[in-house]
C-alpha cells in the first residue's frame, strides 16, 4: 500500500494544525485567569453543559465520521493493517464522543438507574466514571500515543527521510500535529510540577479538561489527514 510519491505531503491549512491551536490555548487560558471562578465554571468548565465538556462530544463524533469514511474508503482493504488501525479510531471516538456527555444524559437530563448509581462514582449513566480501566487507563494510551507519534515519530521521520517509504509510514504524522500534541502535554505538564512543588496556582483551569480537548483535536487531525493520504494511494 503505497502513494504515488511516498512523501505524504499533510497540506492541512496552517490556521487549522498552527494558529487555531494556539488561539484556542491562548483562550483558555486569558479567560481562566481573568474570569471570576463561578463563570469559567458555568459557562466553560461546567462538567455537564460547559463549552470543554460539549467539544469533547462533538470533535469525537466528526472524527467518529471521518474513520467510517476512511475505513469504507475503496482503496482501504477490508481487515487490512490500515482498516483495523482506523477501526480502533473510529471505536475509541465513538466511546469518548459518547461517554462524554454520558450517552446523551447531560442534554436530555434524565435520571440515572438507582442500580447505576451505585457503580458510577458520579451517578451518571457513563462507563468511565466506574473503574479506571475505562477511564484513566485508555487515556494513558492516547496521551502515549500522543507523544510517540505526535511528537517523537514525526521528528525521526524528518531525520530519516527513508523511513517515508515504509509500508506503515501511511500512519504516521507529519509535524502538522506537532503544535497540537505539544500543547495537550504542556497543559497537564504544568499542573503536575505546580503540584509536585506545592505551588497553589495552576495556569489552565480544570488542565485535565482542556488537555482533552486537544486529545480530540489531534485525533480529528490525524483522521484528515490520514483521508487525504488514502486518496492519494494507488
Amino acid at each position: 500500500m503505497t502513494s504515488s510519491d511516498n512523501t505524504f505531503e499533510d497540506n492541512l491549512p496552517k490556521w487549522l494544525w498552527l494558529w487555531l491551536p494556539i488561539a484556542l490555548a491562548s483562550i483558555l487560558l486569558l479567560t481562566g485567569l481573568l474570569l471570576p471562578e463561578e463563570t469559567y465554571s458555568r459557562w466553560i468548565g461546567n462538567e455537564r453543559t460547559g463549552i470543554l465538556e460539549t467539544s469533547h462530544a462533538i470533535i469525537p463524533a466528526i472524527s467518529f465520521v471521518l474513520a467510517i469514511r476512511i475505513i469504507l474508503h475503496p482503496k482501504v482493504p477490508n481487515f487490512s493493517f490500515l482498516w483495523f488501525w482506523i477501526l480502533l479510531a473510529a471505536l475509541g471516538s465513538f466511546y469518548m464522543s459518547g461517554e462524554e456527555a454520558s450517552w446523551g444524559q447531560h442534554w436530555f437530563q434524565w435520571d440515572t438507574s438507582t442500580e447505576w448509581s451505585k457503580i458510577n462514582d458520579q451517578g451518571e449513566t457513563n462507563f468511565h466514571n466506574t473503574s479506571s480501566w475505562l477511564d484513566q487507563k485508555p487515556r494513558t494510551i492516547l496521551e502515549i500515543g500522543i507523544i510517540l507519534g505526535g511528537i517523537i515519530l514525526p521528528l525521526v521521520f524528518r531525520r530519516k527521510s527513508h523511513l517515508k517509504n515504509h509500508p506503515y509510514a501511511i500512519i504516521v504524522p507529519t509535524l502538522v500535529l506537532l503544535p497540537t500534541a505539544i500543547i495537550a502535554e504542556t497543559t497537564r505538564m504544568t499542573e503536575r510540577l505546580l503540584a509536585v512543588l506545592d505551588v497553589p496556582f495552576r495556569v489552565f483551569q480544570r488542565a485535565s479538561e482542556v488537555q482533552e480537548l486537544f486529545f480530540a483535536l489531534f485525533v480529528l487531525y490525524y483522521l484528515i489527514i490520514i483521508l487525504k493520504r488514502v486518496k492519494k494511494l494507488n
